[in-house]
C-alpha cells in the first residue's frame, strides 16, 4: 500500500513540474558546492519574526484563514511586532561580523489562486526586494517555506496528495523567480514539521522526506542555474536526533548539492524553557547545570559529521540560541555571570560548527528582556543597536574557528579501545535492558575483590535510537542501598546513556568511576545492572594503577602521544597502545 502512495506522489509532483518549461542546466556563477557554501559562512543570522509574520490565524481543519485582523496581506511582514525590514538592518547585521542571512517566508497566506496556487505577484516582490538587501551586501542567503501550517501540521498520508502538488507548485514559482541568482542563493524546503512535538512515527517520517524529494524534484525541474543551486532538506521537525535515524537523502539529477538541516536550542531547559541559569561543565561550581552539556553538544556535532558531512552533503543549523535569562531576585555580580555563561554557549556552538564545516544561523526575533523566547540581539526598533552584547560576542568569538579536515572513519571506534585490554571482563553478551521486561545483570560481590575507590566499571552498550530515553541504573538487590559511581563529575546510582555521551544511537563505551562509598556496598552485596532503552554488551573492570591512560583518554592533550600506562612519548612505534591528540586510538 506504501509504495502505491508514493508512486501515486511522485506521479502529481511530476505532472506538476512538467507544466513549467526547464532551460538548460547553467553552470555560470554556480561554483560552490555544497559543503563549500557551509564553510563558507562565518556566522549566518535570522530574519525572524518578519516575513513569515501573519495577521490572522490558520484553520488547519477547514484550510482557510480565519480572524484576519490585517486585511492588507502585503503587511503581514510587521503582525508579530517587528518593523518593515530595510536594507540598512542588513548591513548593520553584516558590519557586526555576520555574513549569511536566512530569510523565513511564509507564502500560503500570499496566494491569489489555489488552483495553481498562484502566489501574490507583489509579495513576490517584497521577498525578492530583502533577498537583494543581502545580496547588494555580498551575502549569502537561506530563503525557505516557514510557518506553512497547511503542510507542516500534517504529515500524513491522508495528506500527501493534497500537500505535494501544492508543494511543487510553489517551489516552482520561487525557483523560477529567482532562477538568475548566482550560488550565494539557497533554497531550503520545509520548516520544522510536526504534530504537537511529538516523536515522530514511520508515517511522519515518510512523508517529511518525501516533502523533501517534491522540493528538489521541483527546483531542478525549471533548470539553468537551479540545476547546480544548493538546496537544504529537514529532518523531521529539525530536530537532529529523528534525522539521524529518519532522514533519507533525496535522489539528486547532480551530485554535491544537498544540504541537510537541523534545529538546536539543545538543552532546552537553558536555550528555551530557561529552567537553568547555568550550562556546561566550566560553570557547574556556580550553580545547577542541566546534565546536557559540552559533550553532548560535541557528541552532536560528530554524529552529524560522520552521518552527512563525510558522506558529501553538507550541514546546516538553520536556528539556535539561547533565550536571554537571568535571576531577577540575584545580585549584579551574578547576574553578569549568568550572562557570560551564555556568552560562553554561544562560542563552544559556533566554534563546534565552524570546526566542522556546517552552516549555523542563529535565531534573532527581535525579543528582548528576561525568559523564554527573549531572542533578540539587534533592537530593529531602535536603529539596529546590538540589545544582546553577550550573544553577539560569543557567536563572532566563535566564528573564528576555522574547519578542521575530518580523521577519516570518524576517530577512534567504541569497539576498540584500551579497556578491553587492560580490564577484567566480568560480563559479555547481548541483553537489552526494558527494567523488569529486560536484562538485570547480577555481578556477584567475590568479582570486586581488590578493587579499590578510583577504578573503572567500564560499560559496553548500543543506544536504542528508537527508545524513548536510554539509561542504567545500579543498585544491590534490595533498594536499601544503591551503589554509586561518579562520570565526569556526576555521582549517582542512575545515568542517562544520551546525556553523558551526547550520542542517541549506536555503540558506545563509558567508564564509571568507583566511589568509596559504592564499593563498600558492591563489596558487601554485589552488584546488579539494569536500565532501559540499551542492549549491554559487555562489562569491564579496570585497576586504575595497572593502566594510567584513564585521564588522558577523557581529556584533550593536543600534540601530546602518550603509551598504556599514561606515559609521554615522542613517537608511536612498535606494538602497544597509544593515544594521539587525546582523539584517536592507535595499534602499532
Amino acid at each position: 500500500m506504501k509504495h502505491r502512495i508514493y508512486v501515486m506522489m511522485a506521479a502529481l509532483a511530476t505532472s506538476v513540474m512538467s507544466a513549467a518549461a526547464a532551460t538548460e542546466p547553467d553552470a555560470t556563477g554556480m561554483n560552490m558546492d555544497a559543503q563549500t557554501w557551509c564553510k563558507s559562512v562565518k556566522a549566518g543570522w535570522n530574519l525572524g519574526n518578519s516575513l513569515e509574520s501573519a495577521g490572522g490565524t490558520w484553520d488547519n481543519t477547514n484550510w482557510t484563514w480565519t480572524n484576519v485582523w490585517q486585511e492588507d496581506r502585503n503587511k503581514w511582514e510587521t503582525c508579530w511586532g517587528n518593523p518593515v525590514t530595510t536594507e540598512a538592518m542588513i548591513k548593520a547585521v553584516k558590519e557586526a561580523g555576520f555574513n549569511a542571512v536566512r530569510i523565513p517566508a511564509r507564502w500560503e497566506g500570499h496566494i491569489v489562486d489555489y488552483d495553481q496556487m498562484t502566489i501574490d505577484p507583489k509579495w513576490m516582490a517584497r521577498v525578492k526586494e530583502v533577498v537583494d538587501y543581502a545580496y547588494n551586501q555580498d551575502m549569502l542567503v537561506v530563503l525557505n517555506t516557514h510557518h506553512e501550517a497547511w503542510l507542516e501540521n500534517n504529515p500524513l498520508y491522508s495528506y500527501q496528495s493534497k500537500i505535494l502538488p501544492r508543494l511543487a507548485k510553489i517551489w516552482t514559482q520561487i525557483a523560477n523567480t529567482f532562477a538568475d541568482y548566482d550560488d550565494r542563493l539557497a533554497f531550503a524546503g520545509t520548516n520544522e514539521v510536526q504534530i504537537n512535538w511529538a516523536q515522530p512515527t514511520t508515517e511522519n517520517q515518510a512523508v517529511q522526506n518525501s516533502y523533501n524529494q517534491t522540493f528538489v524534484d521541483a527546483v531542478r525541474a525549471t533548470g539553468g542555474k537551479n540545476h547546480y543551486r544548493n538546496l537544504v532538506v529537514q529532518t523531521y521537525s529539525c530536530n537532529p536526533y529523528y534525522g539521524l535515524n529518519g532522514l533519507v537523502v533525496p535522489n539528486d539529477v547532480v551530485e554535491g548539492h544537498l544540504i541537510v538541516e537541523f534545529h538546536s536550542y539543545d538543552p532546552y531547559e537553558y536555550c528555551g524553557s530557561c529552567q537553568y541559569y547555568y550550562w556546561g561543565k566550566e560553570y557547574a561550581s556556580y550553580g545547577a547545570t542541566p546534565s546536557s552539556n559540552e559533550n553532548t553538544m560535541k557528541g552532536l556535532m560528530n554524529q552529524a559529521q560522520q552521518t552527512w558531512w563525510q558522506k558529501g552533503l553538507g550541514v546546516l543549523i538553520g536556528e539556535y540560541g539561547v533565550a536571554n535569562h537571568y535571576d531577577a531576585s540575584a545580585s549584579e555580580e551574578v547576574q553578569k555571570i549568568q550572562l557570560e555563561n551564555q556568552e560562553y554557549w554561544y562560542k563552544t556552538f559556533v566554534s563546534l560548527a565552524r570546526e566542522n564545516g556546517f552552516a549555523a544561523f542563529v535565531w534573532d526575533n527581535n525579543a528582548f528582556g528576561n525568559g523564554s523566547e527573549k531572542f533578540g540581539i539587534f533592537n530593529r526598533t531602535a536603529n539596529m543597536r546590538v540589545d544582546n552584547t553577550y550573544a553577539l560576542r560569543g557567536i563572532i568569538e566563535g566564528s573564528g574557528q576555522e574547519y578542521v579536515e575530518p580523521e577519516p572513519g570518524g576517530g577512534e571506534d567504541p569497539g576498540e579501545d584500551w579497556y578491553s585490554k587492560v580490564g577484567k571482563t566480568l560480563w559479555s553478551g547481548s541483553g537489552y535492558m526494558a527494567w523488569g521486561d529486560g536484562l538485570q545483570l547480577s555481578l556477584p560481590a567475590s568479582n570486586f575483590t581488590g578493587t579499590e575507590a578510583g577504578d573503572l566499571l567500564v560499560l559496553y552498550y548500543d543506544i536504542d535510537g528508537a527508545a524513548g530515553y536510554s539509561m542504567v541504573q545500579f543498585f544491590d538487590g534490595t533498594w536499601s542501598k544503591n551503589p554509586q559511581f561518579t562520570y565526569e563529575g556526576t555521582t549517582s546510582h542512575e545515568f542517562n546513556f544520551r546525556d553523558i555521551t551526547g550520542q542517541f544511537s549506536g555503540p558506545q563505551v563509558t567508564p564509571l568511576v568507583f566511589t568509596a562509598s559504592g564499593l563498600a556496598i558492591v563489596k558487601q552485596s554485589g552488584l546488579i545492572i539494569q536500565g532501559y532503552g540499551a542492549t549491554l554488551t559487555k562489562v569491564v573492570l579496570v585497576d586504575v594503577s595497572e593502566a594510567g591512560l584513564r585521564e588522558v583518554a577523557r581529556d584533550s592533550h593536543e600534540g601530546i602521544n602518550y603509551n598504556i600506562m599514561g606515559q609521554p612519548v615522542d613517537q608511536v612505534t612498535g606494538n602497544g597502545v597509544f593515544i594521539v591528540n587525546g582523539r584517536t586510538i592507535y595499534r602499532k
